[in-house]
């Protein structure tokens, strides 16, 4: 991944401060001239938080990072203490300019590019898509998430404050999330991460994505129907003929009236209202009394739950309990400390009753959690049932409450109008005959529903079958990618090469590198066969020794991804690889490390930009000078200016 640094721009409040770099930029001198800083101020320009030495606090105001891509070179300005970064750029497409977030997104910036924040920028403008991985490896539904270019920067920038303290979240006492993050940009980088697995891993994921809203959508519509009283088409059907059914019986009765005299009529309106509100009432009391019976019957089964998980629990601690006391002799009492009489052979030796404890057997403890299981179940599914219908009595009971309440309010109307037997009749069953052809038109809505309820499930059930092949797919592709040992057998030959000729004590040629999956953690092997101890990061004593240990690794990893052409940015930034290191008391080390990264930087890295930062210079033989660059910088110095040339102070 093309990624060059053109220069950094210091704006300060006396002057601005333009630093170049090269191939290889070599920055060395005495503490306190702004070494470190420089490093800390690119990490802050690309989303990095930075504590300000005491003369950036006097004197820092914003920072600008050139960098080279594939597509363009971008310039990046953050202001001291900004979330944002102003991002510029110039393409085939024109000049750009937009105001980004360093970290975190908050919606997309260029549309339809996916683009929210700086890392997406820049593997936008680099022609790559962001790496996805899976956010839990131990959950197969888990979302499948991206790794940003913060994430890939762990092996690019190694900080003086962290580089022999932490060997780049691997460790075991490292945080969780950011262990597997690591992990997955050393698979990312040596190919265990491949294409064909990142492809299927976003499949997975819209697919995961898909049927979840299948499962909420049949949810919404299954609660739709309840709540409506129907859970099928056959329903709706019933309904609709009854309907039918309820519109030719008005019609015959309206035909009655109209032929009938009018005298004959004797019934009132009022009179039929009012006994429908009386079989409403009757109704509706009758569904209150089975709500309250069937709420009773479910209170009775949550309870009997309750009892079973609490004599579950008990009985699984007196069990354990058992278990941990049953080979426990004792030979005073446990709880006056005196010594207790003798028993016989079947007793116990503190209550002096039948011993009992052979009982508690594994047989019998399993049977028990199969049984408690098993009612559990009964319980929640019947539970549920009670829930269901409860939901449609509910239901049903607000339906009649508010026919019941129009038949009041047409009681009210007609007492109003003090119409005739006739037509307070008439009326009523025109009114009646109204509400059945407006239910009927209404009812086709209905229809659909149980349709697309079960459009929906075969949906579900599709997705599902394909969701299970793609992870069996999903499951190959990472085992064929992960079966292939060459390129990790290849970084853990030049992570040994790079400790070798760094001159690292106590590690030989011939010594043997564990690095295997998932950890990634590398232990360096003795080749003595009698010899069984490990040099790990951690177990290494020496603080120099876990320095260069550091690395060398992160070396053996660009190394490897040169060779790979992975999507690894072109640069390593060390922040004094000598820092617990005498140049003097070790200078083999001390120039076996800096000859290896100019060898390296002529050879095999000469697309890796480097920038090492140091308390003194090595200066490379004439051979391997092409592209090395350095700068003596020394605080309230004039010859050798540090970083802030006009500061003078702390």
């Amino acid at each position: 991944m093309k990624f060059k640094l053109v220069s950094l721009n210091l704006s300060l409040r006396r002057a601005d401060e333009q630093i170049e770099f090269s191939k290889l930029s070599y920055f060395w001198g005495q503490m306190g001239a702004g070494k470190s800083s420089i490093a800390r101020l690119i990490d802050y320009c690309l989303g990095g938080k930075i504590q300000l030495s005491p003369a950036l606090q006097a004197e820092f105001v914003s920072a600008t990072l050139t960098v080279e891509l594939e597509r363009a070179t971008i310039s990046i300005e953050r202001a001291r203490d900004a979330a944002d970064v102003l991002a510029s750029w110039e393409d085939n497409l024109g000049r750009f300019s937009i105001v980004i977030p360093a970290r975190v997104a908050a919606g997309e910036v260029i549309p339809e590019t996916g683009v929210e924040t700086l890392s997406d920028l820049v593997f936008w403008l680099s022609e790559i898509n962001p790496p996805r991985v899976r956010k839990s490896k131990a959950k197969a539904d888990s979302k499948v998430v991206r790794l940003s270019l913060r994430d890939l920067l762990w092996y690019c920038y190694l900080d003086q404050d962290h580089i022999d303290s932490s060997f780049f979240y691997l460790e075991e006492s490292a945080e969780f999330y950011m262990r597997l993050k690591s992990r997955d940009v050393i698979r990312y980088v040596i190919g265990y991460h491949d294409e064909r697995v990142a492809d299927l891993e976003a499949e997975l994921d819209q697919l995961r994505a898909n049927r979840n809203a299948r499962v909420a959508s049949i949810d919404s519509l299954s609660q739709t129907l309840t709540e409506v009283g129907i859970e099928s088409e056959a329903q709706v059907a019933e309904r609709e003929a009854g309907l039918h059914d309820s519109i030719s019986k008005v019609n015959a009765e309206l035909e009655v009236l109209r032929n009938g005299r009018r005298e004959d009529q004797t019934t009132h309106a009022i009179d039929e209202l009012a006994k429908t509100a009386r079989g409403l009432g009757f109704d509706i009391a009758k569904l209150d009394a089975n709500v309250e019976e069937l709420q009773v019957i479910r209170d009775r089964h949550v309870r009997h739950r309750n009892e079973i998980d609490m004599l579950g629990l008990k009985f699984r601690r007196s069990a354990e309990a058992r278990e941990i006391l049953g080979d426990v002799a004792f030979g005073t009492c446990p709880r006056c400390t005196q010594a207790l009489p003798k028993r016989p052979a079947q007793c116990c030796d503190v209550c002096g009753q039948e011993d009992r404890a052979d009982l508690a057997d594994p047989a019998e403890v399993a049977a028990l959690e199969t049984d408690i299981a098993s009612r559990r179940a009964e319980l929640k599914e019947a539970i549920t049932a009670i829930d269901n219908n409860l939901v449609r009595l509910r239901a049903q009971r607000s339906s009649l409450l508010l026919i019941k309440e129009k038949a009041e309010a047409d009681i009210n109307r007609a007492l109003a109008e003090q119409d005739s037997a006739f037509l307070s009749m008439s009326l009523l069953k025109e009114r009646e005959r109204a509400a059945l052809e407006a239910e009927l038109a209404s009812i086709a809505w209905l229809l659909r529903l149980p349709l697309m309820l079960q459009e929906q499930r075969e949906a579900l059930a599709q997705i599902v079958a394909l969701e299970q092949a793609k992870r069996d797919a999903l499951k190959q592709a990472r085992t064929k990618a992960e079966e292939d040992r060459t390129s990790l057998n290849r970084f853990a030959s030049y992570f040994l090469d790079c400790l070798a000729r760094s001159g690292v004590p106590g590690i030989q040629r011939n010594d043997h590198v564990e690095l295997d999956p998932p950890d990634f953690y590398p232990a360096i092997l003795s080749s003595d066969l009698n010899d069984l101890t490990r040099s790990t990061f951690t177990s290494l004593s020496s603080g120099g020794k876990k320095t260069l240990f550091k690395c060398c690794f992160a070396i053996a990893l660009h190394r490897i991804a040169a060779q790979l052409h992975a999507p690894l940015p072109e640069l390593l930034i060390i922040d004094s690889p000598m820092k617990n290191i005498s140049e003097r008391e070790n200078r083999a080390q001390f120039e076996g490390f800096y000859r290896m990264l100019y060898q390296l930087n002529a050879e095999e890295l000469q697309q890796t930009q480097f920038v090492l930062i140091d308390k003194e210079f090595f200066a490379p033989p004439s051979n391997l000078a092409t592209g090395v660059t350095n700068r003596h910088m020394q605080p309230d110095s004039d010859e050798n200016p540090p970083l802030i040339r006009y500061y003078r102070g702390k």
